[in-house]
Parts: C-alpha cells; structure tokens; sequence
C-alpha cells in the first residue's frame, strides 16, 4: 500500500548514509522513490526479480532469506529497521539473490537504482558512510556464519535467543515475530527439534513462554551455553 508523501528531507528516521546528503540530493532522492506499506508476510524483495531499487526499511522488521539448491529456505539474517536491505544485490549484479519478507507490519522506501548510484558517486561521506554499514554488517554475518556451521544446536539457539533479545528486540521480554520453523531455519535445524529445546530451556528456568512472548530469565546461563557452543 502507498503511503502519504513524507519529504526526504523532513524524514525522522534517516539513514546515517542518508545524514551526509545535502537538501538538494534529498531532493533528488524524494523526487525518485515511493513508500510502500507491507503487512506482515508480505514479499519486499523476491529472489531471482530484477534489481531495480535500493529499498531503505522506515520501520518494521524483515527477514532475508534464500532458496538454496535443494529447494530448503533458509533465513540469512533478521533486519530491524532503519536499515538498508538488498543493496549487495542490487550494487552487485542484475537479479536479487535472496528475497527479504515482512515479518510484521513494515514501511519502506523503494529508490531508484540509477539516482542511488549517482549520490554514491557525487557525495563520497554518503558512499563512505554505506560501505562503513555494509562492512560492519559483513563482519557479523562472517561471525554468526561460523558459530551456525560450528556450534551445537543448543549452542546455537541459545545465541539466537540472546541476539533477539539483544540486538533485535531490545529487551528481555519480547513477542517472537518468528515461528517456530522459522526460528530452526536460522539454525539450520527442525521446527520440533526448536520446540524441544525450547522446552529444555524453560522447564530448566532459562526462559518462559507464553505463547508467542519469551522472557529471558537467566541470561547467564543462556550465555555460558552459547558459548561452550
């Protein structure tokens, strides 16, 4: 769904990339995007589409995700907003290798590629300011890539909790936008074998759940799991 027109210039939630910009090339960006409102499910981005925006997430939170192979999904990372999504695609080749997925209700800009590319190339603080972004997001996913590959699975899950505790939700409380095979799929296992640890954890006093809310009750514990891997 379009949203009402909000001028680049008087957006709240600017990118720090976007904070080097002067007024007039936040005028060239507000004359060549849209906002576009997505529910939660809803398809941003789609593997294997054309590239032809940089979509900047307003708010909500998204999961990038990829089809592999042997046609398993498998969940890359959970972006949280503001944030830039789809831009190593989109800078990097013609087709979107991975698709990005609303997991609640989420607000985007999607801008033109070609104006992208021209502030990158006329303001080299909003280019240094991007490439200082996706490296340090980079270096995490080279983190979180050899911890999946190396950890066991209550290692793993246990670092997971923690993450979205941490990094995504911010609290030690929080409503899991996540199912549960989704959940195994940042893993890299079951939907039941998540259930069973996740029962595990909570009839050890780890965490509670009611529902779709987890509370982290001994993060102590959930980290000396994690990281004995």
């Amino acid at each position: 769904m379009t949203e009402l027109e909000t001028r680049c210039t008087d957006c709240i939630v600017k990118s720090i990339p976007a904070e080097k910009l002067t007024d007039e090339e936040l005028g060239l960006l507000n004359n060549n995007c849209a906002r576009i409102s997505f529910k939660k499910g809803e398809n941003i981005i789609k593997q294997g589409a054309f590239t032809t925006n940089i979509v900047y997430i307003k708010s909500g939170m998204v999961k990038e995700h990829m089809n592999g192979p042997n046609g398993k999904d498998e969940i890359l990372k959970i972006t949280k907003a503001p944030a830039y999504i789809g831009v190593p695609s989109a800078l990097g080749g013609r087709i979107h290798e991975y698709s990005c997925t609303a997991l609640e209700p989420t607000s985007v800009c999607f801008i033109d590629l070609h104006i992208f590319n021209e502030l990158l190339i006329t303001n080299t603080f909003f280019s240094r300011e991007l490439i200082l972004s996706l490296s340090r997001d980079l270096l995490q996913h080279f983190t979180k890539c050899v911890n999946k590959t190396q950890k066991q699975l209550h290692g793993s899950l246990a670092e997971t909790l923690l993450y979205l505790s941490e990094k995504i939700y911010e609290s030690d409380s929080f409503v899991l936008s996540l199912t549960r095979a989704e959940l195994g799929a940042m893993i890299g296992t079951t939907r039941e074998t998540i259930t069973r640890i996740l029962h595990e954890y909570t009839d050890n006093g780890l965490i509670s759940i009611q529902g779709k809310k987890i509370k982290i009750l001994n993060k102590e514990m959930l980290q000396r799991i994690s990281d004995a891997g």
